[in-house]
């Protein structure tokens, strides 16, 4: 019976086309927060919320959920895996939230199989963006009108790329820079190895990544695409607010194809990114 009235009420919410984000958190004020959030921003989604594991588990069998926001500070890692040990919602995306960058958690997390970690705190903005593209909602920049002909090396009218910054006030002021001067679909990550996996799975047209990347830095990740025969020729940008001519030296003898001062990129370095970006077409 009780089968029967789960799969009932999952008709009714696929007939109605509803698409559902489960917030679980045992902290009440970041669950109202991120409730409000989400709701302000994405109205044409039905937010739910749990404070506890039984409350989202009896959720998750009873609603057709699209995506599922946990947090690592708040026993999100114990929800996570019963999720995972539960065939039924194995393929169900999750989103972990934590305050923590620590190596091991953010192994566990991944290990786990989650589609997105964010590291706390993170502004309203990007936590919508993130949760728009885990839903398949692609953030897209109009080409701009411009009097002039359109340079003919230019193919595309809408390029990838990705931007891999752990610090959110400079992700949002490249992906603000780049966006203005581009047609692009920006995609963001705030680890390495969350990078590389949007790089293997996605693709892109070109990678920006920060060059003090904690646990995999930025030459590192430009060595790793280099040596993957998939990736070798997606080029691979560094990002850096060093002026150090050691640095530099070492960024301009890496696999990188390139570097640029961040977080406000100059015009002439987003010279140099079209080129790239053009070379590639």
């Amino acid at each position: 019976m009780e089968a029967l009235k789960s799969n009932a009420l999952k008709k009714v919410a696929e007939d109605r086309g509803e698409v559902v984000i489960l917030i679980v958190n045992s902290d009440e004020r970041n669950l109202s927060i991120t409730k409000l959030v989400l709701e302000r921003s994405l109205s044409e989604y039905k937010i739910l919320t749990a404070n506890n594991p039984l409350t989202a588990i009896n959720t998750l069998v009873s609603r057709e959920v699209n995506l599922i926001i946990l947090d690592a500070d708040y026993n999100g890692l114990d929800m996570l895996r019963r999720i995972r040990e539960d065939e039924r919602f194995q393929p169900l995306p999750v989103m972990m939230m934590s305050g923590s960058t620590q190596r091991e958690l953010v192994a566990n997390v991944f290990s786990l199989g989650v589609q997105d970690y964010v590291t706390k705190p993170c502004s309203p903005q990007d936590l919508v963006g993130r949760v728009n593209k885990l839903l398949g909602v692609r953030e897209t920049i109009p080409a701009p009108v411009v009097e002039k002909p359109v340079v003919e090396t230019r193919q595309k009218t809408n390029f990838r790329i990705i931007i891999i910054e752990d610090d959110i006030f400079d992700l949002r002021q490249e992906r603000e820079v780049v966006q203005n001067r581009f047609p692009c679909e920006i995609i963001t990550a705030q680890s390495a190895a969350e990078g590389m996996r949007i790089l293997e799975t996605q693709g892109a047209d070109l990678v920006l990544i920060n060059l003090d990347m904690p646990f995999i830095n930025g030459l590192k990740f430009a060595a790793l695409a280099s040596n993957n025969n998939r990736l070798k020729n997606i080029p691979v940008i560094i990002m850096t607010d060093t002026r150090d001519y050691t640095v530099i030296s070492e960024i301009k003898r890496s696999a990188a194809a390139g570097f640029v001062r961040k977080p406000n990129i100059s015009e002439g370095d987003l010279i140099m990114l079209e080129s790239k970006l053009t070379h590639r077409n």
